[in-house]
């Protein structure tokens, strides 16, 4: 693959002194990876402007020499008119000029992804819909991994805790801290109070949490019952391994259950990578609305009556997980083996006693199966489903069962093992290798889907889809349900 990387992360990786610039480890990390597994590191030409700003006539030499070790791209396309109407036409030599030039080597397919910190650049890859070819070093780091497998790791678990039990001196802390004075006077009160907590253990420190609080009547003109979401932190060390998205899927299982009308999150502004997580699972800005501390309030509502109006993914994306239309939709049932399964899967394997999503031990597992977007691969000739379309994950061989239902959101076709990469290399859970294992038997189809629900104390067994009419027979690859089980199946999934 070819990664293309803005200024500020060939220069985190190119130290001029003993002195490392603040996430130096995962700029010199990416490139390790990118290296070992033979992938091209590329710059632009136009990021040079950024090192004319360096006053230092020896140190602005120093960088352009290192810089000069990067084989520029060959050609880059230019800004096009399009991407002038969504960003506005820059100035010439100006930051945003550089930013719309490394865009529009990704938007005008010169580089499968833009590797870069920049939350400026991030926003506007959102606005140009390239957001999934727009990386931070971590997104970039835990995609390598995934591609290029090392050891298995066992998966981790999500546990519901009290408050109390968190270690406040926690280096996961540390930024709360900063952000709001009387911060540790506030975890000591909702501590003493006994508020629930979620939280998942790194290997020494606490590696992502959430403190919830439940309340019967909401703020901000919310209707209640509402579960506000009071705390929501990814370690910095463990960014990329998709725990944000793992922490939501118990947030919304705990929604789902206690039948709350909605959730919500308040967030200072300058967490942009937070909000960009929030919008992605249908958390909107309330308009005008400011805590007295100056945050913007993010709500979801759980359910809704404009399910005739919404395109079913937007529908799931706005109120769910759960939340499926299948009405006017004949679901899919696909077939996918107990190891893939495992692996896609891993919080639909039996759990420990007190966690809320498994540990299974010995199984390889990638930050892809923690996600609530994931991706599945197979050699199916079926092409006829369509954005919205829910999915029913079938698990053959010993279990004959559904135990995993999702929803559609595209598809490609293709016998490139780079070009599927390039389209599922954030979200999936398949090696380079295994990848390129489908492409020698026929065109593989990448199902990119959305994670709707674990029926853990209900699966879907073989023997019901016969008897209610959704299949004919055991299902041998992607299979469309009948028509005539459709609405059964709605009433099973209370969809």
């Amino acid at each position: 693959m070819l990664f293309l990387i803005d200024s500020n992360v060939a220069i985190t990786s190119d130290p001029l002194t003993h002195e490392l610039e603040a996430g130096a480890e995962f700029a010199m990390e990416f490139m390790r990876l990118a290296t070992t597994h033979h992938h091209d590191v590329r710059t632009h030409d136009g990021s040079r402007v950024d090192f004319a700003r360096i006053r230092d006539t020896a140190k602005r030499q120093a960088r352009l020499t290192l810089f000069g070790r990067y084989t520029p791209l060959v050609s880059p396309p230019q800004i096009s008119v399009d991407q002038e109407a969504v960003l506005g036409r820059p100035a010439a030599g100006s930051n945003d000029e550089v930013d719309q030039l490394l865009l529009a080597a990704v938007v005008g397919n010169a580089a499968e992804y833009l590797v870069t910190e920049d939350a400026g650049l991030h926003r506007k890859a959102r606005r140009m819909s390239v957001a999934d070819r727009v990386l931070t070093l971590s997104d970039a780091i835990a995609m390598l991994r995934a591609l290029h497998a090392d050891l298995p790791r066992p998966p981790p678990s999500v546990r519901r805790i009290k408050a109390h039990q968190l270690n406040i001196n926690d280096p996961i802390f540390d930024g709360l801290k900063s952000d709001y004075r009387g911060f540790v006077a506030w975890f000591e009160k909702v501590a003493r109070g006994q508020r629930d907590a979620l939280l998942i253990e790194g290997e020494a420190e606490h590696a992502a949490l959430a403190i919830l609080k439940r309340e019967p009547t909401g703020e901000f003109g919310l209707p209640g019952p509402q579960l506000k979401v009071c705390t929501f932190k990814v370690a910095d060390g463990y960014s990329g391994q998709k725990y944000g998205e793992l922490l939501l899927k118990a947030i919304f299982e705990q929604t789902h259950t206690e039948r709350y009308t909605g959730l919500y999150v308040t967030v200072l502004a300058k967490h942009e990578v937070l909000i960009a997580l929030l919008e992605d699972f249908g958390f909107r800005a309330l308009d005008g609305v400011r805590t007295s501390v100056g945050e913007l309030v993010f709500a979801k509502p759980h359910g809704g009556d404009d399910a005739s109006v919404l395109d079913p993914l937007e529908y799931h994306v706005r109120y769910g997980p759960p939340a499926l239309r299948i009405t006017g939709r004949r679901p899919f049932v696909i077939p996918i083996e107990p190891r893939w399964h495992r692996l896609l899967f891993p919080d639909a394997e039996p759990a420990d006693e007190d966690a809320l999503f498994p540990a299974t031990l010995g199984l390889t597992t990638q930050p892809f199966g923690n996600a609530l977007r994931k991706a599945y691969l197979c050699n199916a000739p079926s092409r006829l489903l369509r954005s919205g379309d829910p999915l029913l994950f079938y698990r053959s061989g010993d279990e004959k069962a559904v135990h995993v239902v999702g929803v559609c959101e595209s598809t490609i076709v293709s016998r490139d093992p780079a070009e599927i990469v390039a389209a599922v290399g954030r979200r999936t859970v398949y090696s380079l290798d295994e990848i390129t294992q489908l492409t020698r038997k026929r065109d593989v189809l990448a199902i990119m889907f959305r994670q709707d629900r674990v029926l853990r104390s209900a699966p879907i067994h073989l023997d019901e889809l016969l008897g209610n009419g959704a299949l004919t027979s055991w299902p041998q690859s992607l299979t469309q349900t009948n028509a005539k089980g459709t609405e059964w199946l709605a009433r099973r999934l209370d969809a």
